[in-house]
């Protein structure tokens, strides 16, 4: 997947920035969503390389297990490739002669190497590592993977820009037919649309066409690609989408999904894009059915992108106050007595078996007021913390006689009691919920 170019990016971040400073309004950014509930920072050691602290690598993961669950679904193969390479195989791919600014290269050993930016020319690589068959198509090759791009300091912002980032790429090699291909960028845009229901994310489709500075390649390529991106998005949303004229990427036409956040502003994440480009340059062939070698369509797809921009929509979309599923504090677990041992032990009892069973669940056994811990829980702390859990179980008297625990939702005004023996079931259900 790629990117604008460096003046383009900056001035769209300045646009974006004066659009949108009044539409904010009371909205936390999230930066400081970040900074309140400890989920990243950023450090000068690192420029444009956040930290993400355990909160925040919770969120991080829970988004690429999403993603990943619903990859798997639909047949793909995941992947890992060097993060380090030779700078002829970005000369190769083209990457070098359009983007050679926004590649960290160096020498080394005699050789220039750069940093990954993208992944598709190692899937190139893995692709043409042997002799493939049309039995093999279409293959479908995913990854999570962490690359680097030089971006000026100009643009970068929070999370929504950096230099160091995860994509979730993929790219699916398959025949050089129409209804093929159209078939297979379908499966992506339906892929797309179930993960963004999922985040209860609102997102917009847009067709990009040929770019003034195209990739080699003819004008009966070009159409051909465009025809099949057309036919999917009918098939997908029929007429809800829009079209970017001369947007697409410099090796082929492109369909971009764009969310919505919190402020109303639309930002990239998703995209498909087909390549019949790269094949070539890097000599792909595939034996057909009767034996004959041919060359294959590549098709780029990212869902999240990146899942670090993703992360400051989902911030800012829920405020804070992340749902179940996808929640860094899922639980507080809370003595009614902290100088009660019995109750005290209770409460840790629980709080190590839902640990167990990969729940993201705090206790407080410690001798603070027990209702500012609860006034805190819910997001109301002096200090600064925005903590928001989910919802919080008291361990009293009258629960270690029923084996029982109080739960309260938040936002609830009511408390439940619910058996122990339940706790882990309800927990399931409550994760199971991806809204």
């Amino acid at each position: 997947m790629l990117h604008a170019s460096r003046a383009k990016r900056v001035s769209e971040q300045r646009e974006s920035a004066e659009q949108n400073d009044g539409a904010k309004g009371h909205l936390l950014d999230h930066q400081q969503i970040g900074a309140q509930q400890e989920l990243w920072f950023s450090h000068s050691y690192a420029p444009g390389s956040p930290f993400f602290l355990p909160g925040g690598a919770h969120i991080y993961n829970k988004l690429i297990e999403l993603c990943r669950r619903e990859c798997q679904k639909r047949g793909y193969d995941e992947v890992l490739s060097p993060q380090m390479l030779s700078a002829d195989l970005f000369a190769q791919s083209g990457h070098l002669d359009h983007y050679e600014d926004d590649i960290f290269l160096w020498s080394h050993d005699g050789r220039r190497v750069g940093l990954k930016p993208m992944s598709c020319p190692c899937h190139c690589l893995m692709f043409s590592h042997r002799v493939r068959s049309y039995r093999e198509l279409p293959m479908r090759l995913a990854e999570f993977g962490i690359v680097h791009r030089n971006e000026c300091s100009g643009s970068l912002s929070g999370l929504r820009r950096v230099v160091r980032f995860c994509q979730d790429d993929a790219h699916i090699f398959c025949e050089d037919d129409e209804a093929c291909i159209a078939a297979e960028v379908l499966a992506v845009l339906e892929l797309q649309q179930s993960v963004y229901r999922a985040l209860g994310l609102k997102a917009s489709l847009e067709l990009a066409s040929r770019p003034a500075k195209a990739l080699g390649g003819n004008d009966e390529l070009w159409d051909k690609a465009e025809r099949a991106l057309r036919s999917a998005l009918q098939r997908a949303v029929g007429e809800d989408w829009s079209m970017d004229a001369g947007g697409g990427a410099f090796y082929g036409p492109k369909i971009d999904c764009k969310v919505q956040d919190a402020a109303g502003r639309w930002l990239q994440c998703a995209s498909v894009q087909l390549d019949f480009q790269m094949p070539r340059r890097f000599r792909m062939k595939y034996m057909d059915a009767d034996g004959g070698a041919r060359v294959p369509v590549m098709i780029h797809r990212a869902v999240l992108g990146s899942i670090e921009r993703m992360f400051a929509v989902l911030s800012e979309h829920h405020q804070g106050r992340w749902p179940f599923w996808l929640s860094p504090r899922q639980a507080l677990l809370l003595p009614v007595k902290a100088d009660d041992k019995a109750q005290c032990a209770a409460a840790m009892r629980a709080h190590e078996e839902l640990r167990a069973a990969g729940f993201a669940v705090d206790v407080d056994v410690s001798r603070r007021d027990m209702r500012q811990k609860i006034k805190e829980a819910e997001g109301h702390s002096q200090r600064g913390e925005l903590w928001r859990y989910n919802c919080v179980l008291l361990f009293g008297s009258r629960e270690l006689e029923a084996n029982s625990v109080s739960m309260r939702m938040a936002g609830e005004s009511r408390s439940r009691c619910v058996p122990l023996a339940e706790l882990h079931g309800l927990f399931r259900e409550l994760a199971a919920v991806r809204i």
